[in-house]
């Protein structure tokens, strides 16, 4: 839905395709759930100012063995205002090689080939700057023949680690540690009674953890460490970032995905989580911390971890169970479950394979 000149529009989706997806210049607005255009500055009485257009595509969507009964994006849409959209789709057969992005019929059917697979693209525009274009979460409906099903649960992602090289998952980082001791996998290693920490006189830098598989991170969290002690080695103020060409967690070109400022630690084995719009896919991850909470010599902390949200499945509703009641009596013209006939006329009958 959109206000454009104080009229709402809505636009309903048929396929259910969820709200996950890679953001090109949008973002899912998470006090709203809406999917919505980035704001990059404010006018004069105070209203955000949205980019002139961006685009959202859906993750692959496997249609299984429904795929050619489907034919429909929207099932109705209402156009008003300067703001727009367009619909496209692309399909796959093997999930590898895809066609070319083609747009929906004005009535939303899709103008794709027939294939297994598909994926949606959410264009954007916004006739003004500074007109709010938005499709919210409750305009993607489910058709009644479909179901959504859990296929993954969402979970902390960073694999326990019993040294540097102990994951074939991927590999821990930092910009410095103070010895072997309490070096880059303690953090990592699911354990209150160890913790990392930086070299003496390093109050500023990084800590993450590098991905062979990329992830799409919903959320973090750190934990300070089991002594009272280590409380105020804890970061203060950093910002969290992702990256895709990183080597080795230092090198590469570093993207910030959350803010955060003024964190006041006070307690040991203390869990802060912190959650941001979720974005991209990236290999690696790190904290990069500007002020510790008061240590003249040495940032560190008991854990750091990262969420990956759980992902859906698309199938086709089916209901295998039979009624099994026996009719009390014969008939001539039969039932579902069996057919009055002659010993002449005797034949097989799939439903009981009765020869």
């Amino acid at each position: 839905m959109a206000n454009i000149g104080g009229n709402l529009e809505r636009k309903e989706i048929g396929l259910s395709i969820g709200v996950s997806g890679t953001h090109d210049r949008t973002k899912i607005n998470k006090n709203t759930g809406y999917l919505e255009l980035v704001d990059i500055d404010v006018d004069g009485q105070g209203n955000p100012i949205y980019v002139e257009q961006g685009s959202w595509t859906s993750d692959v969507i496997d249609l299984g063995d429904i795929f050619q009964d489907f034919d429909k994006v929207f099932t109705d849409n209402t156009v008003n205002g300067a703001s727009s959209f367009a619909v496209l789709t692309r399909v796959s057969s093997n999930n590898f090689d895809w066609s070319d992005w083609t747009p929906i019929a004005l009535d939303g059917t899709i103008q794709s080939d027939t294939k297994q697979y598909i994926q949606v693209r959410i264009d954007l525009f916004a006739g003004f700057v500074s007109d709010t274009f938005v499709i919210a979460k409750s305009d993607f409906n489910i058709n009644e023949f479909l179901e959504i099903k859990d296929a993954k649960a969402g979970s902390y992602i960073v694999p326990k680690l019993t040294s540097k090289t102990s994951s074939t998952e991927g590999f821990p980082f930092a910009s410095s540690s103070f010895s072997t001791s309490y070096d880059t996998w303690h953090a990592f290693d699911k354990s209150n009674t160890t913790y990392y920490c930086s070299v003496a006189g390093e109050k500023i830098g990084f800590l993450g953890f590098y991905f062979n598989t990329k992830k799409r991170v919903a959320k973090y969290k750190l934990t300070s460490s089991s002594g009272s002690g280590q409380i105020n080695y804890m970061p203060k103020n950093w910002v969290f970032q992702g990256s895709n060409d990183t080597t080795d967690g230092i090198d590469g070109t570093w993207y910030d995905l959350d803010t955060r400022t003024n964190q006041i630690w006070s307690a040991v084995n203390a869990t802060k989580e912190f959650e941001f719009p979720i974005g991209k896919q990236y290999h690696a991850y790190r904290i990069k911390w500007s002020e510790n909470n008061g240590n003249a010599s040495y940032t560190g902390m008991g854990e750091l971890d990262f969420y990956e949200n759980g992902t859906t499945s698309l199938s086709l509703k089916r209901d295998y169970t039979f009624d099994k009641q026996v009719d009390s009596t014969w008939s001539d013209t039969g039932s579902l479950h069996r057919k009055k006939i002659t010993r002449s006329q005797w034949q097989r009958i799939d439903r009981l394979e009765v020869l």
